[in-house]
């Protein structure tokens, strides 16, 4: 069964590769954007288990107890995220509309592609030492947890204004990263559920609490975002809304407003701390992360060929998801 799944995670990263390979020479701004997306989508599997697993580390009780070892091996698939991160740091040119202009000050220093790749860089560095040192020893040392957190929601929010919130350098949102970060805990935490069902949790309602904390916690973020640009009337933020309402994007945005609603008021019957119940749960919350990387960053790209856009965005989820299942899988059958 183990060389099964290799083999399917080896095609799905080939025909992805391929695809975005030929995408990358003749629809480039297309691949790059797709590229992104899938990044922002799929981030969620290794950067949430390490997020979720320096939380778990302050803690103690069954739901560390459930958790915890598959954060560990989610994160250590962190490598793999560098590697989903070159054509977006390579091709940012063809994304961000601040490269092609010059600018002085902090400003213009801070929005060039030279400090933005060096930044990029930086943050993957940092994560994957978080998950290589840190994360593993961080239960004996829960100082050592509680620091690398800080520095990992730190470096996060940065990441997150650097790759997807410049992305229109008009909107400003001081809650941005701390989006994200729920975002990467959502995920983290859903995709921590699949594997401890899998392998056969005794208390899924535990694992069920904490799922649906974790869906409050991000409807709540993006409410309270979308409540302050409401509410202070901002033409440049109320434009990025806008941009997200308007042709197929609308029906987007109802898909994750809705999905997540419909995920949270699920899991508040206890039915739904059932094994495969919850497991479906943690899928369509896992599926709905991929749709918001790319609500977060497709809709502020223009001139761009919609065939063209799913089909490199189908291919980088191919390869995305080839690459992370070939860094999860077991080396070799039991």
């Amino acid at each position: 069964m183990s060389a099964r799944k290799w083999a399917l995670a080896a095609l799905a990263l080939a025909l992805g590769l391929l695809g975005l390979l030929l995408c990358l020479i003749f629809a480039t701004h297309e691949a790059v954007a797709a590229s992104l997306a899938s990044l922002l989508g799929l981030a969620g599997v290794p950067l949430g288990g390490l997020c979720l697993g320096l939380s778990l580390a302050l803690v103690s009780g069954s739901a560390r107890d459930q958790l915890w070892p598959w954060a560990v091996a989610s994160g250590r698939a962190l490598p793999v995220l560098a590697l989903m991160a070159l054509p977006m740091l390579l091709g940012a040119g063809a994304l961000y509309e601040w490269v092609a202009t010059e600018e002085g000050g902090f400003r213009g220093l801070w929005l060039a592609w030279p400090s933005f790749a060096v930044r990029g860089v930086l943050y993957l560095l940092l994560w994957m030492a978080l998950a290589r040192w840190v994360l593993p020893i961080s239960v004996a040392r829960p100082a050592a947890s509680g620091l690398g957190l800080i520095a990992l929601v730190l470096s996060i929010s940065l990441a997150a204004i650097d790759w997807s919130m410049s992305l229109d350098s008009h909107f400003q949102s001081s809650l941005y990263g701390l989006i994200w970060f729920a975002r990467l805990m959502l995920s983290g935490i859903a995709f921590s559920c699949l594997l401890a069902l899998a392998a056969g949790a005794n208390r899924p309602g535990v694992l069920r609490g904490m799922l649906a904390a974790a869906v409050l916690a991000w409807l709540y973020l993006y409410f309270m975002q979308y409540l302050v640009i409401w509410y202070g009337n901002l033409p440049e933020e109320i434009r990025w809304y806008q941009q997200r309402g308007e042709g197929g994007w609308l029906w987007l945005t109802w898909l994750l407003g809705v999905g997540h609603v419909l995920v949270f008021v699920a899991l508040l019957w206890p039915v739904s701390q059932r094994p495969r119940l919850l497991a479906g749960l943690a899928a369509a919350t896992l599926m709905l992360g991929l749709a918001e990387g790319v609500w977060l960053s497709l809709p502020s790209q223009t001139d761009i060929q919609p065939l063209l856009q799913g089909f490199a965005l189908v291919c980088a989820w191919l390869a995305g998801g080839g690459l992370l299942a070939l860094a999860l899988l077991p080396r070799r059958s039991p």
